[in-house]
């Protein structure tokens, strides 16, 4: 496995790269009339770039978060990588992405969302002074996510549990964690009510056949990694290990999923399932160790050690696609690369 700081700078590259690139662009919103049939970028003038909205966030989010390392301090692209944050993420544009959601409110619903707020979260925990004040910049658009999601969730029957986008827990747990930073404890108590309504009876999760062929995520690991969040230590230690007791090293969802076409934007999808795998696994392993120490469980110690050594298969082809010269792959790849990488040498 590389070192983490190899992947500074290209990972820097491609997003420096995505957030500058207008074209293409999947505009993915309701249109009620010619006059909604306007270019991206009149409705969104922080992120009509990287393809679509949520990727567009998102990929800011990593550049920022490369701009935390040793690597970026004397690297040539950080005056570029601030300047295009700067110019981005303006009060003024930031107003206007967060009235675009107040009026469009089931819209990037919960994965732009969720990657909105880590952005606002990334800004403001950062130590470069510039981001911080993009992090103020950004409250409003975080803030309205958590009012959204406030109202959202009372009214919701079921969660989603596809591993795509729409996956309910995925988009939780990251709204459940800036809410916890900036102290919205009216967000944190909607989420942990949902959570507790949507997956408390869960047991015996199917890891053979949760996978399909445009996943990104693991509905299961995704759901594992809120609900570890959310329950109190007692309760994650009854509930945690019956919902993976069907999880081992040899299951499918451990296992890289070849893709055969990298141009197809759907299938491409996989590369980043590994990574997205690799880092739900990277999470919940030391607490099934913690909870297996406590318990005497050897069962699920020997189940935490044995997942924990697939992360670097899982991990490999999406580190390599997130680089690539398919745009498919690599307007979104990286974030989750870097998540992943971070959780590796943490």
């Amino acid at each position: 496995m590389p070192q983490i700081d190899d992947y500074v700078h290209p990972f820097a590259e491609v997003a420096l790269s995505n957030i500058t690139r207008e074209y293409p662009y999947a505009s993915h919103h309701l249109a009620r009339s010619l006059a909604d049939i306007v270019p991206a970028v009149e409705k969104h003038p922080a992120f009509a770039n990287s393809y679509d909205w949520h990727s567009s966030v998102h990929m800011h989010s990593l550049l920022a978060s490369l701009l935390e390392t040793e690597v970026a301090e004397g690297a040539g692209w950080r005056e570029r990588a601030l300047e295009v944050l700067s110019s981005h993420l303006s009060e003024e544009n930031i107003l206007a992405e967060a009235a675009f959601l107040r009026e469009n409110p089931s819209w990037e619903r919960p994965y732009g969302w969720a990657w909105a707020v880590e952005l606002n979260r990334v800004l403001n925990a950062s130590a470069v002074s510039e981001l911080r004040v993009l992090g103020a910049n950004s409250q409003v658009l975080a803030d309205t996510v958590f009012d959204l999601t406030a109202t959202w969730l009372p009214k919701v029957a079921a969660p989603v549990r596809h591993g795509v986008h729409s996956n309910t827990a995925f988009g939780l747990r990251r709204i459940l964690l800036g809410a916890r930073e900036a102290e919205r404890h009216d967000v944190i108590d909607v989420i942990a009510g949902a959570t507790r309504r949507f997956f408390a009876e869960d047991a015996a999760w199917n890891f053979v056949q949760e996978r399909s062929g445009h996943d990104f995520l693991s509905p299961g690991l995704c759901e594992a990694g809120l609900m570890a969040e959310i329950l109190t230590e007692d309760e994650l230690a009854s509930w945690l290990p019956s919902f993976l007791s069907e999880l081992s090293p040899e299951s499918p969802a451990l296992t890289p999923v070849k893709v055969l076409d990298p141009t197809d934007g759907q299938q491409s999808h996989l590369y980043g399932l590994g990574l997205s795998v690799a880092a739900s696994v990277m999470r919940l392993a030391p607490r099934m160790e913690m909870l297996a120490e406590k318990s005497g469980n050897d069962d699920l110690m020997a189940q935490a050690k044995g997942t924990f050594t697939r992360v670097d298969s899982l991990m490999a082809p999406g580190l390599e696609a997130a680089v690539s010269d398919e745009y498919v792959s690599s307007h979104w790849i990286a974030t989750f690369a870097w998540e992943a990488l971070q959780l590796r040498t943490g």
